[in-house]
């Protein structure tokens, strides 16, 4: 459930925020979470994903309406796999052994997992920019800030998994980097009710929480949507 906008951000310009010097940026929208075969399939996050309000779906119908803008697309993947094969120190080599102890798959499998689903496949185009990140945050180890400075970008329009781990750090790293991120709830997925615990932390602290709905009419409205609260 996506939380009411915070009455801190209900001064913002929501049509200028999202049309004006804005990337659109995805974490993880990949095999070993959305696909039901992938390790993660536990989670459940792939059920119902792609119906008519699940996450993959508000998602891609947020995408279809900011390729209008052409905005610089970033598409992110997470590689559970880098950290046990090339761990940084004892912590790493400890977590994600401990993680993959179980996991049967070999190298061609573990790529797979780190793979784009087909649906978002389908809709990027040859300028899109995606790339594997090694850690928790999109901004370590990876050129994402370098790009998104060349582009000019200010706004970031987030969207992914988990909520409470990629989606929420990428979320703070932003912040502290200067950008303007906005998380759309509703196109996140993670397990509950972390879900919803995560998007509360994030609404009161750090950015804005919004509905796909909310975002696509902020965009084809044209106009400030000042005061405007984001509907549940």
């Amino acid at each position: 459930m996506v939380p009411e906008l915070h009455e801190q951000w209900q001064k913002l310009d929501f049509t200028k925020l999202f049309t004006r010097g804005a990337a659109f940026l995805n974490m993880d929208a990949q095999n070993s979470i959305l696909n039901p075969q992938g390790c993660l399939t536990h989670e459940r996050i792939w059920h119902g994903a792609n119906e008519p309000g699940g996450s993959l779906h508000n998602m891609l119908g947020l995408a279809a309406v900011c390729r209008k803008l052409d905005m610089p697309f970033v598409w992110l993947r997470y590689d559970r796999f880098i950290g046990e094969r090339e761990p940084c120190n004892e912590m790493d080599r400890v977590q994600y052994s401990y993680w993959n102890r179980e996991y049967p798959g070999d190298q061609q499998r573990k790529v797979w997992e780190c793979d784009l689903i087909p649906e978002v496949k389908a809709i990027m185009r040859k300028d899109d920019l995606t790339l594997v990140y090694p850690g928790w945050s999109i901004f370590t180890g990876t050129p994402v800030d370098r790009w998104l400075k060349q582009w000019g970008v200010q706004t970031l329009i987030l969207s992914g998994y988990h909520t409470d781990w990629c989606v929420e750090m990428a979320t703070r790293h932003a912040r502290e980097l200067g950008y303007m991120p906005v998380v759309i709830g509703d196109a996140c997925g993670t397990t509950q009710p972390l879900h919803d615990q995560t998007l509360a932390q994030i609404n009161a602290c750090y950015a804005p929480v919004v509905t796909t709905e909310f975002a696509i009419k902020s965009i084809a409205m044209g106009s400030p949507a000042r005061g405007a609260t984001a509907p549940v």
